[in-house]
C-alpha cells in the first residue's frame, strides 16, 4: 500500500505483486489562507482523510488486512507541523509556498554564505523552507516552540500514527534544508546557527527501511492489521521517478499538473554556482546511493485553471451538459489551431519564473495579439509555452552533463494526447506514458515491497510494474518549425529581465 500525502489531497493506493493498480482512494482536504501569501493545512483533517482513505480501499477490495505486507508514505516537501508529546497538534501545519519567513530567510543569510548553504543541502535558499518558518514560529511562538516534542512532516507524522516511530527518510529530510545531503545527517551547523534544537526533529533512515509495525491502537483506527510492516517513503517527486522507472541515466520524470516538475537521476548532486543560480534543488534520492535534481515551473495547470475561470464560461457550460472536462473541450478547439498559434507566443511566467531564470520578479507575457486571435489560439499559445519552458529545462539538464533520452509524463498533463504530442514535437524527445500513471503512490509501494523483502532489488519491482502504455515520437517536420519559434521564446526573458525589475519596484512602492 502506497500513501500520497499531497498539498490539497491524498491518495491510497493499493498494489498487487502482479504488477497491477488494484484501488485507488481519493480525499481532498482544505487549504487555509488566514494572511496574504500563507498557507496551512489542519492535520486531524488530513490525518482523517487519510484514515477514511484506508477504510474505503479496505472496504472496497475486501481484502484480508493481513494480506497487505507492508504500508509506505510518498509526502509533500517542507510541510511541518508542531506536535506535542501527546501528538497533539500546537499549531496548524504550515505548507510550502507559504512565504511567511521571509524576513527570517533574509537575516539568516546574513550569517552564512548562500553557496555554503547550498553545497551543504543541495537547496537554493528560499523562505518556503522548513528551516526558515522554524526559525520564524520560534521568533514569533516562542511558547509553541518550547512545548513542541517534535516537529514533524507528513511521512513522519503518518509513520508515528502507525508504528510509534517519528522516522523520516533521507529524500524528505533533504527538503528541510536542514540535511546535510553528502553526510546522509541532520546538519548541525546549520541547525545550531539557526538556534532550533536537533532533539525536536525526526529520525531520519534510508528509504526502504522497516521502521516498525502497525500498533493495536492504530490497527482498531485505520483497519490495517496489526503487524503490519511501516517502511520510509520519500519525497513525492522522488517516489515520481522511482515509480516510472525514471532512475537511471536517460530517461526523466516529468509530472505536468498544477506545477510541472522535471527529476533527472543522477549519481552525485551537481553543487556548482551555474546550479544555484538557475534555482535547481539537488537532494537524496529514494534509490540507494543515488540522487536527483529537480527542476519546476511553478505555473503550468494552474494558468490552464485561471484561463477556464476567466474566459472559458462557455466551454464550461458545454462541459456540464457533455459531463465532460471542460479542459478536454479547451484543449480540443486549442489542438484545431495552426502551428504557432497565429503568431502567439506565451511565456508562463504568471508566478514567477522557475528553474532555469529563477525570477519571482518575472510575470508572464502574451506576445503577438491581433484581433484574429480568439480563446483556441490563446490555449494552444499557453499549452506551447508551457512546453517550451520544459524543453529549455531539458536543455539546461544536457549542459549540466545529465543525458536526456526520453520524458516520462504523468499527472493532468499526462490525460492529453494532444498535450503529449506536442511535448514530443516541441522538445524532439520520445515521451511515454506508463500504464500506472499514480508514480508517487506506486514509488511509495514499491518502497514498502523492498522493505518487506517482497522483492529482491528496485530494478526487479520496475520489471514487474513499469510498462509503457502510449508512446509519443517527435514529428521532424513539426519539430522544426517549433526550433523557429523557440528560438525567439528564448530571448523573451533575457530580453524584458530588467523592465521586471522596474515593474516590481513601482508595484511595491505602491503597496
Amino acid at each position: 500500500m502506497g500513501i500520497d500525502v499531497g498539498t490539497t489531497g491524498c491518495k491510497v493506493a493499493l498494489f498487487n505483486q502482479e504488477g497491477s493498480l488494484i484501488y485507488l482512494a481519493y480525499r481532498e482536504y482544505p487549504l487555509y489562507h488566514p494572511k496574504p501569501s500563507w498557507s496551512e493545512e489542519d492535520p486531524k483533517e488530513v490525518w482523517s482523510s487519510i484514515t477514511s482513505s484506508i477504510r474505503e480501499v479496505l472496504e472496497n477490495v475486501k481484502v484480508d488486512p493481513r494480506d497487505i505486507v507492508a504500508i509506505s508514505v510518498s509526502a509533500q516537501g517542507e510541510a511541518f507541523t508542531p506536535f506535542d508529546k501527546d501528538l497533539n497538534p500546537l499549531y496548524r501545519c504550515i505548507t510550502t509556498w507559504d512565504d511567511r519567513a521571509t524576513k527570517e530567510h533574509e537575516e539568516f543569510l546574513k550569517s552564512i554564505n548562500r553557496f555554503d548553504l547550498f553545497k551543504i543541502t543541495g537547496h537554493p535558499s528560499s523562505p518556503v523552507y522548513t528551516l526558515f518558518k522554524l526559525i520564524w514560529m520560534k521568533k514569533h511562538y516562542q511558547n509553541i516552540y518550547e512545548r513542541t516534542w517534535k516537529f514533524l512532516l507528513w511521512e513522519d507524522y503518518v509513520n508515528y500514527k502507525l508504528c510509534g516511530n517519528p522516522a523520516i527518510d533521507y529524500s524528505l529530510a533533504s527538503r528541510t534544508m536542514m540535511f546535510d545531503i553528502t553526510k546522509n545527517t541532520w546538519s548541525e551547523e546549520i541547525i545550531s546557527q539557526a538556534g532550533i534544537d536537533i532533539d525536536k526533529l525526526p529520525i531520519p533512515y534510508p528509504s526502504g527501511t522497516v521502521v516498525g509495525e502497525v500498533s493495536s491502537e492504530a490497527s482498531k483506527e485505520v483497519g490495517l492489521a496489526k503487524g503490519t510492516l511501516v517502511v520510509t517513503g520519500g519525497h513525492d517527486q522522488a517516489c515520481g521517478a522511482l515509480g516510472v522507472g525514471a532512475i537511471t541515466k536517460g530517461p526523466i520524470y516529468v509530472a505536468t499538473g498544477t506545477v510541472e516538475s522535471m527529476v533527472a537521476t543522477v549519481q552525485t548532486p551537481i553543487l556548482k554556482k551555474e546550479v544555484l543560480v538557475m534555482g535547481y534543488a539537488n537532494y537524496c534520492h529514494v534509490v540507494p546511493n543515488k540522487f536527483l535534481i529537480l527542476g519546476a515551473n511553478p505555473a503550468a495547470g494552474v494558468i490552464l485553471r485561471w484561463f477556464r475561470d476567466n474566459f472559458s464560461q462557455e466551454e464550461v457550460e458545454r462541459a456540464k451538459r457533455e459531463r465532460r472536462s471542460p479542459y478536454d473541450i479547451m484543449i480540443e478547439e486549442a489542438s484545431k489551431v495552426p502551428i504557432g498559434s497565429l503568431g502567439l507566443l506565451v511565456a508562463p511566467y504568471f508566478m514567477g519564473a522557475g528553474t532555469p531564470n529563477w525570477d519571482t520578479k518575472a510575470r508572464g507575457i502574451i506576445l503577438g495579439l491581433t484581433l484574429a486571435h480568439g480563446r483556441a489560439e490563446l490555449v494552444r499559445a499557453i499549452l506551447e509555452g508551457i512546453t517550451y519552458e520544459l524543453r529549455l529545462n531539458l536543455e539546461m539538464f544536457e549542459n549540466l552533463g545529465i543525458q536526456v533520452s526520453e520524458i516520462r509524463a504523468v499527472g493532468g498533463g499526462a490525460r492529453s494526447k494532444f498535450w503529449l504530442q506536442l511535448k514530443a514535437d516541441i522538445t524532439g524527445k520520445c515521451v511515454i506514458v506508463p500504464e500506472i500513471t499514480e508514480a508517487s503512490s506506486l514509488g511509495a509501494a514499491i518502497l514498502a515491497g523492498i522493505g518487506a523483502k517482497v522483492f529482491k532489488s528496485i530494478e526487479d519491482a520496475l520489471f514487474i510494474y513499469f510498462k509503457p502504455r502510449n508512446r509519443y515520437m517527435p514529428n521532424e517536420d513539426v519539430k522544426k518549425l517549433y526550433d523557429k519559434l523557440y528560438s525567439i521564446y528564448k530571448r523573451l526573458y533575457p530580453t524584458l529581465k530588467e523592465i521586471y525589475v522596474e515593474l516590481f519596484n513601482i508595484f511595491s512602492e505602491l503597496k
